[in-house]
């Protein structure tokens, strides 16, 4: 299990560790971190790595985990929804959460690289990974698009426009550098994230609305009324 709390995160040579360990996994992914550089970076020795995480992959799990946690604590699951009854405003949330929680923001750090390292190069994690990280998140989030969706929509559209609103929010995560130099305006600032939020969440809304127009016959006209189009077009 990689998202668990434990007694290394409140020892000093543990936190050091792991604050090195993201960034030299976030530069060049499991297979190419290289133990003396994160320990190195700790101000630790190499024994240290051992005696607290049983080797590489041991602290590679404890950083995932680590990192993992803390994008998780701003997700949460349906129960909490209560408090706000707007399936709109959950979206937005949502998608705030996520641009957050995988950023370079200083409560997740390095973790939207780990994650770009494992789809270009799984490592073991990645399974793990999926099923305690971006599972729930999907799951979450269908579970909204479901909401403002309705009954009439097919599962399969919820699905996709729910993997279409992830895709936006990756599109800013991993395409930062490139979009950073083309349209540096929209990514950059301290309210970035809020604005790009706002952004997918309109998007995203108007786009699962037409699709509830799309399959509810009673939002569609009449065939009489319909606008027949001019002869020779």
């Amino acid at each position: 299990m990689l998202i668990q709390q434990s007694a290394l995160h409140d020892n000093e040579t543990c936190k050091r560790l792991m604050a090195a360990a993201s960034e030299e996994f976030a530069q060049r992914g499991y297979a190419g971190a290289r133990i003396r550089n994160i320990v190195d970076a700790a101000g630790a020795n190499l024994a240290s790595v051992n005696y607290y995480f049983g080797g590489k992959e041991g602290l590679y799990r404890a950083t995932l985990g680590f990192l993992a946690g803390r994008a998780m604590a701003g997700f949460s699951g349906p129960a909490v929804d209560r408090r706000d009854p707007s399936p709109r405003k959950r979206l937005y949330r949502l998608v705030y959460a996520f641009l957050e929680g995988l950023s370079d923001a200083p409560t997740s750090p390095a973790l939207g690289r780990i994650l770009a390292h494992e789809a270009m190069d799984p490592s073991p994690n990645l399974d793990r990974l999926i099923e305690e990280m971006l599972r729930p998140q999907l799951d979450h989030l269908r579970h909204v698009v479901r909401q403002i969706a309705g009954s009439r929509v097919p599962d399969a559209e919820v699905t996709s426009a729910t993997i279409g609103i992830a895709g936006q929010c990756l599109i800013y995560l991993f395409g930062r550098p490139a979009l950073d130099r083309i349209f540096p305006q929209a990514v950059r600032g301290p309210r970035a994230h809020a604005r790009l939020a706002r952004q997918i969440a309109d998007f995203s809304i108007a786009g699962i609305e037409a699709l509830v127009v799309a399959h509810d016959p009673r939002s569609h006209p009449p065939p009489a009324a319909r606008k027949r189009p001019l002869r020779g077009h």
